[in-house]
């Protein structure tokens, strides 16, 4: 049984690596197309791409009939990912020098446009093509930018409630997630009555990796995350762990960490670092991911 299971899912990863090297790189003008062949060649681990067809496949179905929606997928993701680094100014993205580093911010806004543009083609080139998905992507396409905004808006704002943040991490994060559980859901009879379902796991997974994102952007390391450590922090980005930390403390720690966090210190980091040590943001944060895990 395990044998087959790992054979299945071997095979969902390399049809997911196979399909996006078939987004159109090696076009003219090449100066649009070379940076998306930058940041497309240097694969992640494609977790919304894999999360479609795992779906499809369980409601027995053959995932070579979802290519171009995980086409659309992925173009939607790297277009978020390439005007994300534009916003927040980042130089690194898996380890390589982002497009706005590389080339320039007008370039990458240019190269996540064409991509985002591509994705409708995607969906409107499947077989599948229809209002349904047509407007549950639009909608996610929207909810992402207006989770965007509201962690943009938040870097300037001291206090977030937990639920604050994961409203917001649900708009950026778990809308898309949720999607690729989703829109193979709906292609199938079966599917189509656990889409509530499956779009509530999606969100939960879109938590789970976000707060596991926003602990290893401090407590990871640059050469396995390929980003800068307390990026986040120099972002005065309010992740999960500033959450908690406010939520641990008391009222003359919540001044100490607000004035630290949004200072202008050389050793801004590891300050924040020391707060969180003695706050136990961590060990905080590791339960509320168990706790996710386990669910």
């Amino acid at each position: 049984m395990t044998s087959s299971v790992s054979k299945s899912l071997s095979k969902i990863i390399t049809f997911a690596n196979d399909t996006l090297d078939q987004l159109p790189t090696e076009k003219e003008p090449k100066s649009l197309y070379r940076p998306i062949h930058h940041i497309v060649s240097n694969k992640g681990k494609q977790i919304r791409s894999i999360l479609a067809l795992l779906t499809y496949d369980m409601f027995g179905r053959d995932i070579n009939d979802l290519k171009e929606i995980i086409l659309a997928i992925e173009g939607l993701h790297h277009f978020t990912l390439i005007h994300d680094d534009v916003m927040d100014n980042s130089h690194l993205r898996r380890g390589e020098e982002t497009i706005n580093k590389k080339w320039s911010n007008n370039q990458a806004i240019l190269s996540g446009d064409v991509l985002l543009i591509q994705s409708y083609q995607y969906l409107l080139a499947s077989k599948f093509s229809n209002n349904v998905i047509l407007k549950d992507f639009t909608n996610t396409a929207v909810l992402i930018c207006e989770g965007q905004q509201l962690d943009l808006d938040f870097q300037h704002q001291k206090h977030l409630t937990k639920d604050q943040y994961f409203n917001m991490i649900r708009l950026k994060t778990g809308m898309l997630i949720a999607f690729s559980l989703v829109a193979p859901s709906l292609l199938t009879s079966f599917g189509k009555k656990n889409v509530v379902t499956m779009r509530s796991i999606g969100e939960l997974l879109g938590d789970l990796f976000q707060i596991q994102d926003d602990y290893l952007d401090l407590y990871g390391d640059t050469l396995s995350l390929g980003k800068v450590i307390g990026g986040d922090i120099l972002e005065m980005k309010k992740t999960f762990l500033y959450v908690t930390a406010f939520h641990n403390a008391n009222s003359i720690q919540k001044k100490e960490l607000v004035r630290i966090y949004h200072g202008n210190y050389n050793d801004r980091i590891n300050e924040v670092i020391s707060l969180y040590d003695n706050l136990n943001v961590a060990e905080s944060v590791q339960d509320v991911i168990n706790k996710l895990s386990s669910r």
